[in-house]
């Protein structure tokens, strides 16, 4: 018993209550009696409530939907083509990182509140059960200390208006105003000061043996245990005082039918100034919210049927209505897992996705470009060249004359002769003499590198036979790495194929497994599996699912024929 099953009782018992009401009201132009007996349906419903959501088998309804979320079968039904395989390092288990576990917080009353409902809900019933048990407790004491009535003219009343026998009529001095109570040994009291008025003996105990015909007093405490369990229902309370009502009135039109209306009526009036406490017992004294109905049902001329069609309709509909609402159990809609995405075919033949049971084939190397034969354009560009390299050199080193570096100086020094005569004869003669070293030095480095260049030419001259020897053993390198890579394109080649078939047999797994998914006892026992872990899976996604194997095998079956091709590509030489 949890918080849950009492907001169930709660709706439950306003639903079936409220339906009694209103079919009640339906029957507004029907006698009293009709009323009160669909009204001690709906009370009887109210007690087999509890009865009925425990014992018997409930009836779920998906009442809300279930939040938006990923569901654990997802992940246990997806494809394994949307795995994709990348090499990378592997850390040991020394180097991953500690999980820290956070200490649970204390619960508190908050996290579960079903001990204080509970202890709020035994409160509301000890109060009003205790109301009860005391009102049966008074009549049990009135009834001890009663006496029988001797009054020879309410005695004849009494002979009159008696049917079985059963009743007994005593007088209480501590009673407010007269009443009956009582299942099997039936009891009708009255106090001291209605004795005395004989007068009134026939109009109270018609209304008294009414009650005891009808079995008012058996219904009435049914239908204040009903009040008492659901204390916190004010339909109930509402049901419960329109039963006693509807007692009344039904009890008002037996005794109007044995002693003048009128005469009745004015009765009613003489006790309606009468406050009495809450007694569980059926009394003719009319509380003030009710004395003007029950006045006019009185004296009501109309003919009230009684036990008609429509009555039992109501009846029925009664019963119909709080089954179905006993058994019913809202509950919250079944999280539908994500659908298993469809595996991709591969974009291009190295990648190539993983298949459980298939080793993941190694990446085809990358298509060499074919080395062409340059052995003769170096030939020639050699040719040409190293002969020329010599007069290059002269002529370059021709164009640099000592003797003319020397005359352009000159002439600068007399563009620079006016400003020189500003200077001192001492700053003129330093710098004569500073231009005339850096030119000597200037010479002296010119003449070396033109030393140096003879001896390069020279040098090169040596060298030609070697330079020609290197490139002899270019082109035999040249034809030596044809073969080489032609054998790792073939090997590359041979990757590829086994990549193609791995994918091929990946293709193949999924297709069967496609095929399990469309069977349907593999698919219940599949859901069977994923219950016992947990998990919710339907028929429906088993269905897709099978649906994006197929796609995916076709994928994988397409990307396997590329690989093929770009294979045959690479052992024909071919790297287009």
């Amino acid at each position: 018993m949890d918080v849950s099953f009492f907001v169930q009782m709660a709706w439950k018992s306003a639903l079936i209550a409220g339906a009694a009401l209103a079919l009640a009201y339906v029957l507004r132009s029907r006698a009293a009696s009709d009323r009160a007996l669909v009204l001690r349906i709906g009370a009887a419903m109210l007690l087999a409530l509890p009865l009925i959501a425990v014992a018997l088998p409930a009836l779920p309804i998906e009442a809300w939907a279930a939040p938006e979320a990923a569901s654990p079968a997802a992940a246990a039904l997806a494809p394994a083509a949307d795995l994709a395989y990348v090499p990378g390092p592997s850390l040991p288990l020394a180097e991953l990182p500690a999980a820290t576990a956070s200490e649970p917080a204390a619960p508190t009353i908050w996290d579960d509140p079903t001990p204080l409902v509970l202890l709020v809900y035994l409160g509301g019933l000890l109060m009003v059960a205790g109301r009860l048990l005391a009102g049966l407790f008074m009549l049990r004491r009135w009834t001890r200390d009663a006496r029988d009535v001797t009054c020879p003219e309410w005695l004849a009343a009494f002979d009159r208006a008696r049917g079985d026998g059963r009743a007994r009529l005593m007088v209480s001095d501590a009673l407010p105003s007269p009443l009956s109570w009582g299942w099997r040994r039936p009891v009708i009291l009255i106090d001291p000061d209605t004795l005395a008025e004989p007068e009134e003996a026939d109009s109270i105990l018609a209304h008294e043996l009414a009650h005891v015909a009808r079995r008012d007093w058996p219904a009435l405490i049914a239908t204040r245990i009903a009040a008492a369990v659901f204390w916190f229902n004010p339909l109930v309370w509402l049901l419960e005082r329109e039963i006693v009502q509807q007692a009344e009135e039904a009890a008002d039109c037996e005794a109007a039918a044995h002693v003048e209306p009128a005469r009745y009526a004015q009765t009613l009036l003489s006790w309606a100034q009468v406050t009495g406490r809450a007694i569980p017992a059926n009394s003719i004294a009319p509380k003030q919210s009710a004395l003007g109905r029950r006045i006019r049902a009185i004296l009501d001329r109309r003919e009230r049927p009684q036990g008609s069609a429509w009555t039992k309709i109501a009846v029925v509909l009664c019963v119909g209505i709080a089954m179905p609402i006993a058994a019913v159990q809202l509950v919250q809609a079944a999280q539908p897992p994500a659908a298993p995405p469809a595996p991709h075919a591969p974009a291009a033949p190295p990648a190539v996705p993983l298949v459980p049971g298939v080793p993941p084939p190694p990446a085809a190397p990358a298509p060499l470009a074919e080395i062409p034969d340059v052995s003769a354009e170096v030939n020639e560009a050699l040719s040409e060249v190293l002969p020329r390299i010599p007069e290059i050199v002269s002529t370059a080193l021709a164009s640099v004359d000592p003797d003319e570096i020397g005359r352009s100086v000159e002439e600068a020094l007399r563009e620079v002769e006016p400003e020189m005569h500003r200077m001192s004869n001492e700053e003129r003669q330093r710098v004569r003499v500073e231009v005339r070293r850096a030119i000597d030095q200037a010479r002296v480095q010119i003449r070396a590198s033109q030393a140096q260049v003879r001896a390069a030419q020279a040098e090169i001259r040596a060298q030609a036979p070697r330079i020609a020897l290197a490139v002899r053993e270019a082109q035999r390198a040249a034809q030596a790495v044809r073969p080489a890579i032609a054998a790792s394109m073939r090997s590359g080649a041979d990757g590829m194929e086994h990549g193609a078939a791995g994918m091929e047999q990946g293709a193949q797994r999924m297709e069967q497994q496609a095929a399990r998914f469309r069977d349907r006892s593999y698919r219940e026992a599949e859901i069977a599996r994923q219950r016992a872990r947990g998990r919710t899976v339907t028929h429906e996604e088993l269905l897709e699912a099978a649906e994006g194997m197929q796609e995916g095998a076709a994928g994988m079956r397409e990307g396997a024929r590329e690989m093929r091709e770009a294979a045959e590509r690479m052992r024909a030489g071919r790297h287009d």
